[in-house]
Formats: structure tokens, C-alpha cells, sequence
């Protein structure tokens, strides 16, 4: 599939709707991606006023999403499109409520800079589970730019290793649990509430992964035409090496 397939229609409107759907979608993927790098960069100076700037640009990332609904129906209601074009119709769909909720779980990380603002005496850096929680952000933040250059090449080669990224997110939140369960056992009591606001942080982060691989999942639909949802990590990953084998 190719991108100027979206131009190559007689009627001059449709191919600019299509178009207009297409870079909407990258639009909401580059606001979600400042998010992210918002809330790192929040997390790592306990920086209210940033953590706030997460939460403001999730208006911005709801709007596209209603904007990219108006967008689908529009092309729907006057073009009835089919095949490749429809394909794209129900993939933008898909993708923009992924990159909604990969925005809103921004913002619940994002809720640790702005606890931690709070107590100066208790630097967020010294709390266990920092490190994983940093860790899976940058991998975040890693996966969301391929799959977002994978949906604007309309190209499948770089999902194989999104979704090894993910596999190891999953390790790492693991990890981090652990290390935050055996703190518990150690008389931090006095950290407790930080500690939980650090749990729900690294589970609203390790959540993003999980919704960039979705957006793989649709990107697969679009650009190959084949449903691969509900796949486990490891059943996907070969699909996709096999699907992308039988391209070259």
C-alpha cells in the first residue's frame, strides 16, 4: 500500500479529505508525544508547572480525537469509500482512541512530579521504582516515535521491534514492583504514600506500551489489510516478521 494512493482519486475533494484524516492523525500522535516528553522531564525535576503542561495538552489531544471522529464520518457520509481507503478510515479511528488514552496515562505518570513538588525533604529520585519508571517512559517515548514514522511511511519493518520493546517494558515493570515491595518490607512507612503515587505512576506508563502495540496492530490492518488483534506479544512479532518476509 502507498501513501499516494490517498491522491489518486478522480474527485479533488476526496483525495484532500483523506489526506486531511492522514496528517490528523500524525498531528495527535506529535501532541501525545510532547506529553510524554513533558512528563519525563516533570518526573525527573519534580516540575509542577510542567506536570500541569501534561494535563493542558490533553485538551488538545481530546480535541483531535473528536476532530479525526468528525473526519472519519465526513468521508464516510459523502464518499462511501471501500478497500484501502476505508481501511485507513477505521485504522484512524482506532489509533486516535489509543493515542487519547496513551494521553491521559501521560497525565497519570505525570501526577508523581506534582506529589513529589510537595515534599522537598524526599527527593522523587531516591524512591524505589525511579529508575524502572524512567526506563519505561524513554522506551515509550522510543516505541511511539517508530510506530508514529510507521504510520506516516505507511510501513510495517519497524513493528517487530516495537513489539519487542514492549515485551520488555513488561519486564522492567516487573522488576521495579519488585523493588518497591521489598522497600515496603523495610520500614519505609514514612514513604508510603509517595511509594503508591510511584506504583500507579509505572503501571500508568507501562499501560502506554501497551497501546502503542495496538496501534501497531492497526497499522498492520492498514497497511497489509490483515486483523492481528488479540494476539499474544510473541504470536504477533512472528506474524510480522512472516507477513514483512513475504513482501521482500
Amino acid at each position: 500500500m502507498e501513501k499516494t494512493g490517498f491522491k489518486s482519486h478522480i474527485s479533488g475533494q476526496y483525495n484532500r479529505n483523506l489526506e486531511e484524516l492522514f496528517n490528523q492523525v500524525l498531528e495527535m500522535g506529535g501532541l501525545v508525544e510532547s506529553q510524554l516528553e513533558n512528563a519525563v522531564e516533570a518526573i525527573k525535576g519534580e516540575n509542577r508547572s510542567l506536570a500541569k503542561q501534561v494535563k493542558q495538552l490533553d485538551k488538545a489531544v481530546n480535541k483531535d480525537e473528536i476532530e479525526i471522529d468528525r473526519l472519519c464520518a465526513r468521508v464516510l457520509a459523502r464518499q462511501q469509500p471501500t478497500a484501502s481507503d476505508l481501511r485507513l478510515v477505521v485504522s484512524a479511528i482506532r489509533i486516535a482512541v489509543d493515542l487519547e488514552r496513551i494521553g491521559d496515562e501521560a497525565v497519570n505518570t505525570s501526577k508523581l512530579a506534582i506529589k513529589m513538588a510537595k515534599v522537598k525533604e524526599i527527593p522523587c529520585d531516591t524512591l524505589p521504582g525511579f529508575n524502572g519508571l524512567m526506563e519505561i517512559i524513554a522506551i515509550d517515548l522510543t516505541m511511539l516515535k517508530k510506530v508514529l514514522n510507521s504510520f506516516a511511511q505507511l510501513d510495517t519493518s519497524a513493528l517487530s521491534e516495537i513489539v519487542d520493546y514492549e515485551t520488555h517494558v513488561d519486564a522492567i515493570k516487573a522488576k521495579a514492583l519488585v523493588e518497591i515491595q521489598y522497600s515496603l518490607n523495610n520500614n519505609t512507612e514514612a514513604l508510603a504514600e509517595y511509594i503508591m503515587q510511584m506504583i500507579y505512576s509505572i503501571r500508568a506508563a507501562e499501560r502506554i506500551s501497551s497501546h502503542i502495540l495496538n496501534i501497531c496492530e492497526s497499522i498492520v490492518y492498514l497497511v497489509k489489510g490483515l486483523h492481528v488483534r488479540n494476539m499474544n506479544a510473541e504470536k504477533l512479532k512472528q506474524f510480522i516478521d512472516d507477513v514483512n518476509a513475504e513482501s521482500v
